[in-house]
């Protein structure tokens, strides 16, 4: 199972605690999914994807090593994300590879003006983001041996 990532989960140490371990170098490779912009969530400091016919999104297209990752990247992702199946082209492919992402569910997250990168986001929000995370994590692997249930927002 392939995903594609556009937003917090291509910061390697989120990346981390939402598996539980860090990827190999093989899992990763950076990729491009056309038809859509990265716009900063109204009101969050993570991204959403707005349509854009002649737009492009950069991220990394991750192959997935069980069932495991995909339920904890669809608990982390929430109930602000649907899953959805889109053609993303992987750096060096000769054709394009069916990937899962994440958009937004209508109606709970709105696209803001500002477009979003991640180094800004590393820079400005990334050590409360990681805290709030950890410390979810923390609480749900206390509880239920869970993975974390969505986006924390600082």
């Amino acid at each position: 199972m392939f995903f594609f990532f556009y937003g917090t989960l291509c910061d390697p140490d989120v990346l981390a605690l939402v598996l539980g371990y860090r990827p190999a170098q093989h899992q990763l490779k950076p990729a491009i999914l056309p038809g859509f912009r990265r716009k900063t969530a109204q009101g969050r400091t993570y991204p959403v994807l707005r349509p854009a016919p002649n737009g492009q999104v950069t991220g990394w297209l991750f192959r997935a090593r069980s069932p495991e990752d995909g339920r904890r990247l669809d608990a982390y992702e929430g109930p602000e994300y649907l899953s959805r199946r889109r053609l993303v082209r992987p750096q060096g492919a000769a054709a394009p590879r069916p990937a899962r992402l994440y958009l937004p569910f209508p109606g709970r997250l709105s696209a803001g003006n500002a477009d979003w990168e991640l180094p800004q986001w590393q820079r400005r929000h990334k050590p409360a983001f990681l805290k709030l995370l950890l410390q979810q994590t923390e609480a749900d692997s206390a509880c239920a041996r869970t993975p974390p249930k969505a986006n924390p927002s600082p």
